[in-house]
């Protein structure tokens, strides 16, 4: 007897999405952090769900151009950054290099490991997908002197450090300046402001993003984490970091009493209305978080309809992938494995 069976095609998934965010493309956040764990997921959406394959992942190497929000790390070896950047190629997935930190110094700019990074990234943009993110106009002029052709994007840290009110003619002034901007969080549910923006379709949304809508303090924090970068061991400042977050209220949540609107978490309907009114890029970052697994639980939570009727599919899809970081493998866990050895004659 014949197989009839046909293998599933775009086409037949398409109603997974015909609902919410039908045309979007996505970022995910946490590369150079989560490299093994958004490497498995985007491996296993392209083969079980791929019409939401992330067409660009985020992040950077701790360098004087980059935040951290908790610890702060070491910095990256260069083989090990090549061979990242190499891996998301081969999946045909571009790699923003995200330079968050908006306090740079015209001697900052000397850096040379930030420079090299970037000359890396360009040397291996073999999918033509790579790009630069900056919150720092001081820095996007180096850049664009040292390495014109890659794209340059606006970080919404750029939006946060900004001195005056946040207007459409602010962003739109921004489009000229940039490739791409990506939305200061809280305006993503501000109609009056990103309905009156000229180009949405150069414009990427944080989906995700826990902090309050009503925060006054993202500034003063982002100029606490650019003074831990330079200065890691005083403690005072880290003191002053977590004062400011119990102060703000960043991490008071009540199970009782939670109430997505009040964080810049958007909702599916504001989600939608984004999509509607043109904007169609979306990040899920993951800058925030401590650990890949809560960056893991947003993607599949910001990504899949969870609608009644399709609940249980996306449920599917996510317990599927997630159970690929149980499969067996076949090569030990060994903490040598980044060494060599070499025998001398």
């Amino acid at each position: 007897m014949s197989n009839n069976l046909k293998p599933v095609t775009m086409n037949d998934i398409r109603f997974m999405v015909e609902n919410y965010l039908p045309e979007a493309t996505w970022t995910f956040g946490g590369a150079m952090r989560f490299d093994n764990s958004l490497i498995t997921v985007i491996t296993n959406l392209e083969q079980s769900f791929p019409l939401r394959k992330p067409v660009r992942v985020a992040g950077c190497p701790a360098c004087k151009w980059s935040l951290d929000w908790y610890t702060e790390r070491r910095p990256m070896s260069l083989p090990t950054y090549s061979n990242t950047l190499e891996q998301y190629a081969a999946m045909n997935v571009g790699v923003v290099l995200t330079f968050d930190n908006p306090f740079i110094t015209e001697e900052m700019l000397q850096d040379n490991y930030g420079n090299t990074l970037i000359s890396e990234l360009y040397k291996r943009d073999r999918v033509h997908r790579n790009a630069i993110c900056v919150a720092s106009d001081r820095l996007a002029a180096h850049i664009r002197s040292i390495c014109p052709k890659l794209p340059l994007f606006c970080h919404p840290n750029r939006l946060i450090v900004e001195q005056g009110k946040r207007t459409p003619a602010l962003y739109n002034k921004l489009l000229e300046q940039y490739d791409r901007v990506c939305l200061h969080p809280a305006d993503a549910s501000r109609p009056a402001i990103y309905s009156a923006i000229a180009e949405p379709k150069r414009c990427d949304v944080i989906i995700n993003d826990p902090l309050p809508r009503n925060s006054a303090l993202r500034r003063e924090h982002l100029r606490l984490l650019a003074d831990i970068r330079l200065d890691p061991y005083n403690t005072a400042l880290n003191a002053r970091r977590t004062a400011l977050a119990e102060r703000d209220g960043w991490h008071a949540v009540s199970r009782n009493e939670l109430r997505q609107r009040a964080t810049c978490n958007l909702t599916h309907e504001e989600s939608a209305a984004l999509h509607a009114a043109g904007f169609s890029s979306f990040i899920v970052q993951g800058s925030q978080f401590r650990n890949e697994m809560t960056l893991l639980w947003d993607i599949f939570a910001c990504i899949l309809d969870y609608s009644p009727e399709l609940n249980n599919k996306a449920a599917l899809i996510a317990s599927a992938i997630m159970a690929a970081f149980g499969a067996p493998k076949n090569i030990m866990s060994s903490g040598l494995r980044d060494f060599s050895f070499t025998n001398y004659e």
